[in-house]
């Protein structure tokens, strides 16, 4: 039989108050000025790679489809590609700068964050 931690915590009093005193002071840690900006920082520097990367596509792969048709409108597909290649290229500029783009944002945030750019970019802002 095999001793986890969830055993040592019902089995021993002393484990299950060290646990909680660790989650109270992770809680409280997380609370801080200090963190929140920390945490901001690592978005802000994350979200530069994704606009970087739909910036990047629109003007090497959106702008060429757009001008060869005679209404200037992308397919279904190729905006699913466009999105595609934005996502796989943010998080190829994210890892050499040694940020793991997925595990820092999430892929739905990512996701999301490249139709907000999108957006920005068709609207001109």
């Amino acid at each position: 039989m095999m001793f986890t931690v969830t055993d040592w915590l019902a089995a021993d009093p002393a484990g299950g108050i060290i646990a909680g005193v660790a989650a109270l002071a992770y809680a409280a840690l997380k609370t801080l000025p200090w963190f929140d900006r920390l945490r901001r920082g690592r978005l802000s520097r994350a979200l530069r790679f994704v606009e970087a990367a739909v910036r990047q596509v629109y003007e090497e792969y959106v702008r060429e489809l757009k001008a060869a048709r005679s209404d200037g409108k992308l397919t279904a597909e190729e905006r699913h590609r466009a999105r595609e290649l934005a996502r796989q290229r943010a998080i190829d500029l994210a890892r050499t700068e040694g940020v793991d783009l997925v595990a820092e944002i999430g892929a739905a945030q990512l996701a999301l964050w490249i139709d907000r750019l999108v957006q920005r970019i068709k609207t001109g802002r």
